[in-house]
C-alpha cells in the first residue's frame, strides 16, 4: 500500500501511452528531494508530457522510509500535532516549495534559507575554472561575479513546459495550517475528511488564506475533496444494494482502512462526525457502515452514485473529486469495470466527456 517508487517516471511511462489524460502524483514527498534536482525532473517530464502533468505535494508521514530517506535533511515522518518533529518537517517542506517556484521562474537562482543556500557558500563559489571561457559567455547576467571567476548564482534548465509551472496540488490535507498554506501559496488542496461540515469550515480557511493575497476565490474553487466510489451492478432493490455496498467494504475497503489508516490513527481524523465522542468506528460498527455514514464511501447503482455526486457538489462545490482507488486490492476485472461505468455512465452527467473507446 501506498509504495510509488519513481512517480514521475511512472507519469511519463503512462503517458506515452495516452494522449488527452493528464498524469501526476499526490504526491512527491518534498522533505525527501533535493529541490533544485526535482524542480529539473518535474520540468523534464512536463516536456516529454507536452503538459500533460500536474504535481503533487506532501510533507511524509511514514517512517518506515522517511527516517531513512531523509535523515541527511535532519527530518522524517511527522502528523499535523504541532511537535517538534513536525515544525522542522514543515519547515523544509515550505523551504523546498519556495525552491522549486524560484528555479521555475528565475533566471539566476539565489537563495537564503534556513537549511538550503545558493550559492553554497553563500558569498560565492571562488575560482570557478570556465568562468571567463564559458559561463560568462553562455550563462545568465550576475551568475558571474564581478571579480570574474565567482559563481554567485544559478541558472535552472529548462523552464516547465507549462507556464508559469504545472497544476500544483497538496495531498490529503486535513489540517488548518496546511489549508491556510495551500490558500497562502494558491496550491489546490485535496482534503480528506468525511464530515461535510468539517470540509465546509476547511474550505472557508481556504478561502480567507486567498484573500490574504489579494484573490478572491469561491468556496469550493480551486480545492478538492476525497472520496471512495463504488457502482453497483445487477442488484436490485436498496436493501440488496447496501449489503452488496457493505460485501466490498469488507474486502477492498478494509484491508486498507483497517489496515493501513487505522494503525497510523487516521480514522479517528478522516471519519469522525460532528460531535461525535468515542472510539471510531464505533463499537459494533463495520468500515463499512463508517464509511458510508461519514460520507467518504459514495456507492450503489449508477442512478444512486449519480444522485450522491451531485448532493455532495451542491454542498460543497469543489473543482475536483479524489477517487480513493485501491488497485491491487480490487481484481483487475472489477476494477477496470468501475472505472468505465464512472467514466461512461457518471461523468457525463456532469458535463464531462466520456472517452471513446478504441
Amino acid at each position: 500500500m501506498e509504495i510509488p517508487p519513481a512517480p514521475l517516471m511512472l507519469n511519463i511511462h503512462l503517458g506515452a501511452h495516452t494522449k488527452r489524460i493528464m498524469h501526476g502524483q499526490l504526491g512527491l514527498v518534498l522533505p525527501s528531494h533535493d529541490p533544485i534536482r526535482l524542480a529539473e525532473e518535474i520540468a523534464i517530464a512536463d516536456h516529454i508530457l507536452r503538459g500533460r502533468l500536474f504535481v503533487g505535494m506532501a510533507r511524509g508521514y511514514q517512517s518506515r522510509w522517511m527516517n531513512i530517506l531523509c535523515q541527511k535533511y535532519g527530518v522524517g515522518a511527522t502528523y499535523s500535532d504541532g511537535s517538534e518533529a513536525d515544525r522542522s518537517n514543515r519547515v523544509l517542506f515550505a523551504e523546498n516549495f519556495n525552491i522549486i517556484k524560484r528555479a521555475w521562474s528565475q533566471d539566476l537562482l539565489t537563495y537564503d534559507g534556513p537549511t538550503y543556500k545558493v550559492p553554497h557558500p553563500l558569498d560565492g563559489i571562488p575560482d570557478w575554472p570556465p568562468a571567463q571561457t564559458v559561463t560568462s559567455k553562455y550563462g545568465v547576467p550576475g551568475e558571474i561575479g564581478e571579480d570574474g571567476a565567482t559563481v554567485r548564482g544559478v541558472s535552472v534548465v529548462p523552464r516547465p513546459y507549462q507556464q508559469p509551472h504545472p497544476p500544483l496540488f497538496q495531498a490529503f490535507g486535513a489540517s488548518p495550517p496546511t489549508i491556510e498554506w495551500c490558500g497562502e501559496e494558491d496550491v489546490v488542496p485535496t482534503i480528506l475528511f468525511g464530515a461535510v461540515e468539517r470540509v465546509r469550515e476547511l474550505l472557508e480557511l481556504y478561502r480567507a488564506a486567498h484573500a490574504s493575497r489579494g484573490r478572491d476565490v469561491a468556496i469550493g474553487e480551486r480545492a478538492g475533496v476525497c472520496r471512495t466510489f463504488h457502482i453497483v451492478e445487477g442488484v436490485r432493490g436498496e436493501d440488496a444494494v447496501c449489503a452488496e455496498l457493505l460485501r466490498r467494504a469488507d474486502r477492498w475497503e478494509a484491508p486498507v482502512w483497517r489496515g493501513w489508516y487505522e494503525t497510523f490513527g487516521l480514522l479517528d481524523l478522516m471519519l469522525r462526525l460532528p460531535g461525535e465522542e468515542g472510539p471510531v468506528p464505533a463499537p459494533g460498527e463495520s468500515i463499512g457502515d463508517r464509511l458510508m455514514k461519514s460520507g467518504v464511501m459514495i456507492g450503489g447503482t449508477v442512478d444512486m452514485v449519480k444522485r450522491q455526486v451531485e448532493d455532495l457538489l451542491e454542498r460543497l462545490p469543489v473543482d475536483y473529486l479524489v477517487w480513493l482507488f485501491h488497485w491491487g486490492i480490487i481484481p483487475r476485472d472489477d476494477a477496470l469495470r468501475q472505472l468505465e461505468l464512472f467514466a461512461t455512465e457518471v461523468m457525463p452527467a456532469f458535463g464531462i466527456e466520456a472517452p471513446v473507446p478504441t
